[in-house]
């Protein structure tokens, strides 16, 4: 266990103890088999377990060394992903700052991740920064509702690639079978929001929690948490259950660390 205390939270995880693997995770379904990445969640909520203090946005909850530790995972990961939700409301964009990109040459191709988003319409913002990067960086996975329009809009501002869709969504696994085959992305970092949190670890997808626990009481029913499914959500009977790793401490702020356990395979 590690407690970083007080001012030091630049320590807060170092490269050593991001070593994360690139062999990628096996997956094994009724009907394929194949290898993911393997998958990290970093959230932030309030004490209360909000994740969110109004439509959509979280001021207040953020802090200087939840920022530290937000492009510290960047800077481990081959790829940052968010949902189309996250993109609509969020200035969402997936960077390493300067001082982190010369430690990430060293052991990656590029000095920033692929932004990545994943979005059943392709309703998304075409004047957010996000895609300013350029196409070389930003990959749009769509539904099969999305219209042939708004994937050609959305193909001059990023590799777009289509997913078979059913009534549970679109197909993940297919998308997390792309990411690591075809784009070569090894360590995948997921940034919400709640519901493709809840997508993902629904189906047995994910490996790591790094959730930053805020000092701070929110309460509201309209905020929503990390994760967010319908009803009952997983249910009694198929509970994820997280292994604690570590957990640091800047002043009365948590860091914490788990790895997931999933009952079934992925």
């Amino acid at each position: 266990m590690f407690d970083c205390l007080y001012s030091d939270f630049a320590r807060i995880y170092t490269n050593a103890e991001l070593a994360l693997p690139l062999t990628g995770i096996h997956v094994q379904q009724v009907d394929r088999s194949f290898l993911r990445p393997y998958m990290l969640f970093n959230m932030v909520s309030s004490v209360d377990g909000k994740a969110t203090t109004s439509a959509g946005g979280l001021m207040g909850l953020g802090s200087e060394p939840d920022r530290h530790l937000m492009t510290r995972l960047r800077s481990q990961v081959d790829a940052v992903v968010v949902g189309g939700g996250t993109l609509r409301v969020d200035p969402f964009i997936p960077t390493t700052p300067p001082e982190l990109v010369e430690e990430r040459l060293a052991d990656f191709q590029t000095p920033q991740p692929l932004g990545i988003v994943v979005s059943t319409s392709g309703d998304l913002p075409l004047d957010h920064r996000f895609w300013l990067a350029g196409r070389d960086l930003r990959i749009v996975f769509l539904g099969e509702s999305a219209s042939q329009a708004v994937e050609a809009a959305l193909a001059q501002k990023a590799q777009v690639y289509r997913l078979c869709t059913s009534s549970s969504g679109v197909d993940l696994g297919q998308m997390l079978e792309i990411m690591f085959n075809q784009l070569g992305i090894k360590r995948l970092l997921v940034e919400g929001g709640p519901s493709l949190n809840y997508s993902l670890i629904s189906q047995g997808f994910g490996d790591e929690l790094f959730l930053s626990l805020s000092p701070r009481l929110v309460g509201g029913v309209k905020n929503s948490t990390v994760i967010t499914g319908d009803g009952y959500g997983l249910g009694a009977e198929n509970l994820r259950q997280l292994k604690f790793r570590s957990i640091y401490r800047h002043q009365d702020e948590l860091f914490l660390r788990y790895q997931i356990h999933h009952n079934s395979s992925g």
